[in-house]
């Protein structure tokens, strides 16, 4: 018997190298781009860079933040936001850094841009007892000149193809009621009735989606306003609900919420080519306060770190307060702001949840309907 020997082309085995290397690479999932617009429940660090009291820059702010070992982001949590962790279930490798921080000439090709600014809202004037705050409105204009500098870099075609496989998560709306129409003596209610500042809300908010979908956002997220009513600083300004929730400040955000969902169910035919979700933050997390014994939090009515006295303070978590050691017993870490442990919660049920969470389906479903 002969023994006969095969010689394999140097060409060949590049072809069948190259040829593995694209079946792997068709398999990946893509990890889309995130281009965050919000106020503090999102920011990553925008207020570090402004003149505002608005800061959470300080420790301990942070303690629980891996990706820092600990130290003080300008996070409004002891970790991670939920979009941090909405972020982590795209399979994303970075999270999208703070606007301020980067160069004007920046095209945020890197993992996306966050434009939030704690007191940020959707009106311009919202939150101006802060000082600087960056609003909606604001927002959208820097995305517009990162949008810019992409297709300066990329060429108009590549760059529309990534913003249009991005994502844009939008968390705005509290700030107009904490920080303006209910804010005491200053506060709008004074002069213009409840009906008329919610129309105003929602005229300026459409106005911003349609004009962001006109900048090549095609993957819309919107979170409703959450019960504002159920933070520890509402509840104490509200004394006279012994401790519990105020009914007045929910039933006011739950207007709003209403009328906000029907907005966007009228907006969405009007969108070519859009997924646009909105997820129930108020449902979300009134029900995980409603049964926080479930899920082993012991209190919701406190936050972990605050200030000890009777005196009511806007934004007294700093260097000087106390924390508690088990941040999963708190439903919320500050006076405003959900501990890490209950945005895990949430995001859970932003991502699986049914239409009570998320309409018309879960992010997860959407993620997959669109090839992520």
């Amino acid at each position: 018997m002969s023994n006969h020997i095969r010689i394999i082309s140097f060409p060949s085995i590049l072809w069948f190298v190259l040829l593995l290397l694209r079946s792997s690479f068709s398999d990946a999932k893509t990890v889309p781009l995130f281009f965050i617009f919000g106020d503090s429940l999102v920011d990553a660090g925008n207020n570090n860079y402004l003149h505002t009291i608005a800061k959470a820059n300080v420790k301990p702010y942070g303690i629980d933040y891996t990706p820092s070992g600990g130290k003080p982001t300008g996070r409004f949590c002891n970790g991670k936001t939920f979009l941090d962790l909405t972020v982590d279930e795209f399979g994303g490798s970075c999270y999208p850094p703070p606007s301020l921080s980067l160069s004007p000439d920046d095209d945020g090709t890197l993992c996306g841009v966050n434009y939030a600014s704690s007191g940020g809202g959707i009106l311009n004037d919202t939150g101006a007892l802060f000082l600087e705050r960056i609003s909606m409105d604001a927002q959208i204009d820097t995305y517009a000149n990162t949008r810019q500098n992409m297709i300066t870099n990329l060429g108009r075609e590549k760059a529309t193809e990534l913003l249009k496989n991005a994502v844009f998560p939008i968390v705005v709306g509290s700030n107009d009621f904490l920080d303006n129409f209910l804010t005491p003596i200053i506060g709008t209610r004074e002069y213009i009735p409840q009906d008329v500042f919610i129309a105003q809300m929602l005229d300026m908010h459409y106005s911003q989606l349609t004009r962001l979908h006109s900048l090549d956002a095609r993957f819309i997220i919107i979170w409703n306003v959450p019960p504002i009513g159920c933070m520890p600083l509402e509840r104490k300004m509200n004394p006279w609900y012994g401790g519990k929730c105020a009914d007045s400040a929910n039933e006011l955000v739950s207007d709003y919420n209403k009328k906000l969902k029907d907005m966007i169910t009228e907006l969405r035919p009007n969108l070519s080519e859009v997924t646009l979700l909105f997820v129930d933050a108020y449902y979300v997390l009134y029900d995980l306060l409603l049964h926080k014994s479930d899920y082993g939090i012991k209190v919701a009515g406190e936050g972990c770190c605050t200030n000890v006295g009777p005196v009511v303070e806007l934004f007294p978590c700093k260097e000087t307060s106390t924390y508690c050691e088990d941040r999963s017993k708190y439903a919320f870490w500050d006076e405003y702001h959900p501990s890490e442990f209950v945005n895990r919660l949430s995001v859970k049920r932003y991502m699986d949840g049914d239409t009570k969470h998320v309409l018309p389906f879960n992010i997860r479903r959407a993620m997959k309907l669109r090839g992520f």
